[in-house]
């Protein structure tokens, strides 16, 4: 009955811990950052596909912590127009010094459900640190998160960033500025290690 019981134990115990084993999923291929920009008469969006990082999780137990990295190439933002691509690059987000937006999560804060399963979708907070413009934030995201049955993870977040709190001088088109708060929308494809 005692080597039952301990057998149980140890199986328990295994499962538990293979439930909770990290998996690591690289960001790339399908994956798209838009902001939406928006002044008294006029709206734009600026978007890229230059998306790149990885995220290690247990997708069986989204409790705490994980790793999470996310490099988005602000050189590559595309809006439509050259010469105002021109201007957002070279005078407001000055990629030259600046070329990078990371994104670094470091622990689940918030979570709807316990685990991840395959076709299932879950919403995620995520608590780590926003650097744009050579200021770093701390900053919670919270996000969707699907798990599909190949293995690969979508993930869709959307949140306002602020100019002012990076240092990013307000573009102004004619006489129009553009407002402070940008909107962004990040879509992410991640392929499972090893798939």
């Amino acid at each position: 009955m005692l080597r039952r019981i301990v057998i149980l134990s140890l199986l328990a115990t295994l499962s538990v811990a293979t439930a909770a084993w990290a998996e690591t999923w690289t960001v790339g291929e399908g994956s798209e950052v838009v902001f939406t920009s928006k002044a008294p008469m006029e709206s734009f969006d600026g978007k890229t596909d230059k998306v790149s990082g990885h995220i290690i999780c247990a997708a069986g137990d989204l409790s705490g912590a994980l790793e999470l990295h996310i490099e988005v190439d602000l050189a590559s933002i595309d809006t439509g127009i050259g010469k105002r691509n021109t201007h957002m690059r070279e005078r407001h987000l000055e990629t030259d010094e600046f070329p990078l937006a990371v994104y670094t999560g470091e622990t689940v804060v918030a979570t709807s459900a316990a685990m991840l399963a395959a076709g299932e979708t879950v919403e995620l907070t995520v608590r780590g640190t926003f650097d744009l413009h050579g200021v770093s934030q701390p900053r919670d995201i919270t996000a969707e998160v699907t798990l599909a049955a190949d293995g690969t993870l979508a993930v869709e977040a959307r949140f306002a960033v602020s100019l002012e709190a990076h240092d990013i001088d307000r573009p102004k088109f004619l006489v129009m500025k553009l407002a402070d708060e940008q909107k962004v929308r990040v879509s992410l494809k991640a392929t499972r290690e090893g798939s």
